[in-house]
């Protein structure tokens, strides 16, 4: 029932954004919850795919991974793609929290990856469960993190 209820909450959410010819849906970035989870429009909230913040409240590097999110996305058009099983809003993949997981495109022609962007930066660890592709580069934007002691591996 629960399950059934958040795939209409995200088809209609999704339905309410612009759909691009170029694929993926777009929409303005209105609320940064953490790195990591963030709201599209006035009530569309979802988590990066393949990405996991720490809450801002949860260690000192929390709240400017949080406030670097903010600064990046608040605002700004997007283009984002949920992770699905069959391309079909039914197929939706959700975290353990209810969150649709998506991918987010920003920048010039939406040329660059957020979800890439906070690995890289040092501000988020590779969720490996939540990662059906992209799984090696996500892990080699970590490993370079994390050699170089950039965000929180300080």
């Amino acid at each position: 029932m629960l399950r059934s209820l958040h795939v209409w909450i995200a088809l209609l959410a999704v339905l309410t954004i612009h759909t691009m010819s170029a694929g993926g849906n777009t929409g303005v970035v209105t609320n940064v919850v953490r790195g990591d989870i963030i709201t599209i429009g006035e009530s569309f909230t979802a988590r990066l795919t393949g990405v996991f913040c720490p809450a801002p409240d949860s260690i000192e590097i929390g709240k400017d991974i949080r406030g670097f999110a903010a600064n990046e996305l608040i605002s700004r058009v997007v283009r984002f793609f949920t992770w699905t099983t069959d391309n079909t809003a039914a197929g939706i993949v959700y975290d353990d929290d209810g969150y649709p997981f998506v991918t987010i495109q920003y920048g010039d022609d939406f040329g660059l990856c957020f979800n890439e962007i906070m690995i890289s930066k040092g501000f988020a660890k590779v969720d490996t469960s939540w990662l059906p592709e992209d799984r090696i580069h996500y892990l080699d934007l970590e490993r370079h993190a994390r050699e170089n002691h950039i965000g929180i591996w300080k």
